[in-house]
């Protein structure tokens, strides 16, 4: 019986401590205001503004405001699921890339390219949602002082 109790108990605090450290997702409820004030400031260099609502080893969910063009980008073990909430710009799928490098903080899977060519142009705008399947080359452009909000999930697999 103290064994029970002492494998109930064990398993009690080491939910508790998952649960503070993060791993276990809590209730949230935004409307588009509030998960916009969470990327308002745009950043002084043009890099695109995330706030991750969810960071898992598998999944993640984020909101995320663009300000300029993006990277072509790569990714070999996870698939990108994004919904367009505000802005226009487009998406190119596929193609030749340019100058193909590793991605700088050393994601394993993770590739930059400076651009591509030949690729198929898909249009962003409120309301479209895209899915990228992992190994397929994309690439986020926005028209000259554009800008594009959008949610963002990402899944390994």
């Amino acid at each position: 019986m103290r064994m029970l109790w002492l494998a109930a108990a064990s398993v009690a605090l080491l939910s508790n401590a998952a649960w503070a450290a993060g791993d276990t997702d809590a209730f949230r409820y935004l409307t588009k205001e509030e998960a916009f004030a969470l990327v308002a400031k745009p950043d002084p260099t043009g890099k695109p503004v995330s706030n991750y609502l969810a960071r898992h080893e598998d999944f993640s969910e984020a909101v995320i405001q663009r300000t300029r063009s993006g990277d072509v980008e790569v990714h070999e073990l996870f698939s990108d699921y994004m919904v367009m909430m505000e802005g226009t710009g487009t998406l190119t799928i596929g193609g030749t890339l340019k100058n193909r490098r590793a991605k700088p903080d050393g994601s394993k899977g993770e590739w930059l390219a400076d651009s591509s060519s030949g690729g198929k142009v898909y249009d962003l705008k409120p309301g479209v949602m895209v899915t990228v399947p992992k190994g397929m080359p994309h690439w986020v452009q926005l028209p000259k002082g554009g800008s594009l909000k959008y949610i963002f999930f990402k899944r390994k697999g």
